[in-house]
């Protein structure tokens, strides 16, 4: 049965509207992508409600169908935490915020996301790890609510999770480096699942240089291709760290099981894009 999702992915500076359908088993259609020059910057500021219907009236051609959003804030929070073994997913965000109590002086300001981490071999049989990451609540709460009034709204969080859910259904390590003007990130997942995470907040060019370089020259990606996304990710520093790790980077794009129709459009980035369909592909996975 045919399934279509829309999907928002939301940074700094602009909101990636796509419109993504299942056309058969593990292939999907893009049948829409818009760009809304508005994002967590302006939907945060003085004219933050103003952004939001705008984002609103735009998703109003598909009001009856699902919708799921994901954010690129300029920086989060990382805290490595173990918990309980089979803990149920409905009590995870509880465990979250005690932690969140211990690393943050005003929880309320927080939103987060657990990430579950793949069981290393020498890893206690009784704990499972995550990674905890931390971001503003806000604007992300005032967008949920204003969303919810007349959506069906579904999962929301940030993109990292689709992202590494892209290797669903694989063997093979995938790779993705991520980088952007205020943090460097790297994780490598297999069938969808992250064993492997790292992240770097970092203060210029040198920096994220120094963590990629870091990073890949011990790298956990075997020999196969490592993606490289990010508002930063351009052809010089691809070139740069490329000739530093000998390894083979590849900018990330959207996956082949994804086809566009005619005259869908295209996002202001390949970043922007990849994380909206991906977060769409998550939601109808």
């Amino acid at each position: 049965m045919s399934r279509s999702q829309i999907a928002c992915a939301i940074d700094a500076n602009t909101t990636t509207i796509v419109r993504v359908k299942s056309t058969g088993t593990a292939s999907f259609t893009m049948t829409r992508c818009r760009t809304l020059n508005a994002g967590l910057d302006a939907m945060s500021g003085p004219r933050g409600k103003k952004a939001a219907l705008k984002l609103c009236s735009i998703l109003r051609e598909w009001r009856d169908e699902p919708v799921a959003l994901s954010y690129s804030p300029s920086e989060i929070l990382t805290l490595p935490a173990w918990f309980p073994a089979q803990t149920p997913s409905e009590k995870i965000d509880g465990l979250c915020r005690i932690e969140a109590g211990y690393f943050l002086k005003n929880t309320e300001a927080w939103a987060w996301d657990a990430l579950a981490i793949e069981r290393a071999p020498d890893q206690p049989a009784e704990l499972d790890g995550q990674m905890l990451m931390f971001y503003p609540s806000e604007p992300a709460n005032s967008i949920e609510k204003e969303l919810k009034q007349d959506y069906l709204l579904g999962t929301c969080g940030l993109h990292i999770e689709p992202i590494a859910r892209l290797s669903a259904g694989t063997t093979e390590p995938f790779p993705v480096l991520e980088l952007e003007e205020r943090y460097a990130a790297y994780y490598v997942s297999v069938n969808g699942k992250i064993g492997y995470f790292r992240y770097w907040p970092i203060k210029n060019g040198s920096e994220r240089d120094y963590f990629a370089i870091s990073e890949l020259t011990g790298s956990a990606a075997g020999d196969g291709p490592v993606m490289v996304t990010g508002s930063a990710a351009n052809a010089e520093t691809m070139k740069r760290i490329k000739r530093e790790t000998s390894c083979n980077l590849q900018p990330l794009g959207i996956p082949s099981r994804v086809t566009s129709t005619k005259g869908a459009g295209t996002g202001k980035s390949m970043t922007s894009m990849v994380r909206a369909v991906s977060t769409a592909l998550m939601a109808l996975s």
